[in-house]
């Protein structure tokens, strides 16, 4: 993006609907393989997801650039721990979680 803008979107399947989540509020700790982020819909939906990246498991990958000019290194654990709160207005909290069923890559 020009101008050094940066859009990010989240969009999550639940229940047989589809949520769209703008206007992410994150807190990364790339050196930790640790990665926090809130966001809600514009309906009220509230998301909050933590995602733990840390442990034995941590590869360091080299990624081509889309130009080929070069090669970036990634971070990345195919076997992270994730958990999600979902809060809707009117309906119980809902928490989401796996210990060892999500994957983390950071850039940089």
């Amino acid at each position: 993006m020009p101008f050094g803008l940066i859009f990010r979107k989240a969009v999550l399947w639940h229940d047989g609907a589809q949520h769209v989540f703008k206007n992410l509020k994150e807190t990364a700790e790339r050196e930790r393989m640790l990665w926090d982020f809130r966001c809600a819909t514009p309906n009220g939906v509230r998301l909050h997801a933590t995602i733990d990246g840390r442990g034995e498991s941590v590869l360091s990958l080299p990624y081509t650039k889309t130009d080929c000019s070069g090669v970036f290194e990634v971070a990345n654990n195919s076997i992270a721990s994730a958990s999600l709160v979902l809060e809707t207005d009117g309906r119980t909290t809902e928490l989401l979680e796996t210990t060892s069923g999500a994957v983390l890559e950071i850039v940089g």
